[in-house]
């Protein structure tokens, strides 16, 4: 015959086994009592850590917020359970120097985040508000060590951050001077440099060119004068060569004779030529318009004919005297004139020298010149940071940047968070039921009495012609 099992066979188990399953669950809720009434409570109090915004524009002094989103965690993850925060917790506590505190203190103290910061943490979103927690068996005590905490940690956090700008701003300070004492030294030995190499140098090349070109114009201007001389010169001496010969044929020196007319002529020829190159107030105009006006005199004064010599005749006339003069004075003009073309000479080939030497010059001089902008820019960059650091300490100490502030101070617990009554209990009766209902089970399954006929019929295989029902116990 089949053996089957209807639900009732559970029932009629489970009320032949309820003992078992009771007394489990009555122990289990009697030992969470227990539980819950002698296992030390345990209370949690909270505050709220914010970041307050900074009392002077990080703009305004040209900085940028210090506190991101690592460094904030990082500071209340490491910093706050320091031991330099711990200890002075724990002393200001007057827990004493050698107390366990410390060690309990990191050991129960929580940092969260809130649900709607947490929930955004990779995101752009900047982190501005956290949880410091601390459990202890006195609400009293964790009020007290958490509200302690948050206010040490504030303070210190603060004084690391002043302590952090004051060395950046004095190592920067230290490496600003190391690199002026390295830029006065490069100064120094660029100004040597150049001090030997003075006229020749690349920047001067400019100036060295327009002088150059200069004085190629005044060579020009040296030879044309002196082309006019050559031929004021010649001009003058043929005139005296004439008046030698006429002297010697015996003629009148006079200017009324064929040579004065001549001298007319080359006077006018000359003082043209001179109107064409100059203006009437030029002393060479003025000399040949003079000497024209005392030729036509005497063209015009009949002069009585020499009795000496020709030699005699010659010297005593004004008008071979002061060809003579001219020939003298144009003489001189053009050995001042080649003596100050050989001079431009010599300054030409020198400032064409310091043009041609420049390149060599900007080579040589090239590493030094290298070293000392690189020196001046990292001195530049440095002086920069100095000043922003300088500012960044004076926010720091006037605690006027970016800080950490209490903003909900822990308030007294009132409910405990461990153990949790409800949740002891539930646990309890859980683990009530799971023993009782084991131990019913077993014993159900170990049990080989038979309880109906059908356990009967399955057992003897044989049909039950009758069944009598249950009889209660009658006392006697």
């Amino acid at each position: 015959m089949e053996n089957t099992t209807h639900s009732l066979d559970y029932v009629a188990a489970l009320r032949r086994r309820r003992w078992w399953l009771i007394v489990p669950i009555l122990l289990a809720l009697a030992i969470g009592v227990a539980l819950v009434r002698f296992l030390p409570k345990q209370y949690r109090a909270e505050a709220t850590l914010g970041v307050a915004a900074p009392a002077v524009s990080p703009a305004q002094v040209n900085q940028t917020p210090v506190i991101d989103n690592q460094e904030r965690l990082r500071a209340l993850t490491h910093q706050l359970l320091s031991d330099k925060v711990l200890e002075r917790v724990v002393m200001e506590e007057g827990l004493g120097a050698d107390s366990p505190y410390v060690g309990i203190l990191r050991g129960y103290v929580k940092i969260s985040v809130p649900e709607p910061v947490s929930r955004a943490l990779d995101d752009s979103r900047r982190l501005d508000a956290f949880r410091v927690s601390y459990q202890d068996s006195n609400p009293e005590l964790a009020q007290r060590l958490t509200n302690r905490l948050a206010t040490v940690f504030i303070d210190e956090y603060s004084q690391s951050r002043t302590d952090t700008a004051e060395k950046s701003s004095a190592y920067l300070v230290a490496e600003r001077d190391r690199a002026h004492a390295q830029l006065v030294e490069l100064e120094g030995r660029l100004r040597q440099a150049k001090e030997v190499y003075v006229g020749r140098l690349p920047e001067q090349t400019q100036a060295n060119l327009q002088t150059l070109t200069g004085l190629r114009q005044q060579l020009e201007m040296n030879a044309t004068s002196v082309r006019h001389q050559q031929e004021r010169l010649s001009m003058i001496q043929r005139q005296l060569e004439t008046l030698d010969q006429d002297a010697a044929k015996g003629l009148a020196i006079t200017p009324a004779g064929a040579v004065v007319p001549d001298r007319v002529a080359t006077l006018e020829r000359e003082l043209a030529a001179a109107r064409a190159m100059y203006t009437e107030r030029h002393p060479e105009v003025q000399r040949l318009d003079a000497e024209l006006k005392t030729a036509l005199k005497e063209v015009t004064a009949p002069q009585p004919r020499p009795t000496v010599d020709r030699k005699a005749r010659l010297q005593v006339d004004p008008v071979y005297r002061q060809l003579q003069a001219d020939r003298d004075a144009t003489t001189l003009s053009m050995r001042e004139l080649e003596l100050s073309a050989a001079t431009v000479r010599g300054q030409i080939a020198d400032y064409q020298g310091r043009v041609e030497a420049a390149p060599m010059v900007e080579q040589q001089l090239a590493s030094v010149q290298r070293e000392y902008d690189m020196a001046q820019r990292q001195y530049a960059d440095l002086s920069a940071r100095v000043a922003n650091a300088t500012m960044a300490e004076s926010l720091a100490r006037n605690r006027d940047g970016e800080q950490f502030a209490l903003i909900y101070p822990a308030s007294l617990p009132r409910e405990p968070v461990s153990p949790i009554p409800s949740r002891l209990l539930l646990f309890a009766l859980m683990g009530g039921l799971v023993v009782g209902g084991a131990l019913a089970l077993g014993r159900e399954y170990l049990d080989s009495s038979i309880h109906s006929a059908r356990d009967l019929a399955d057992e003897f295989d044989v049909p039950v012609l009758g069944e009598v029902g249950h009889v209660p116990a009658t006392s006697r």
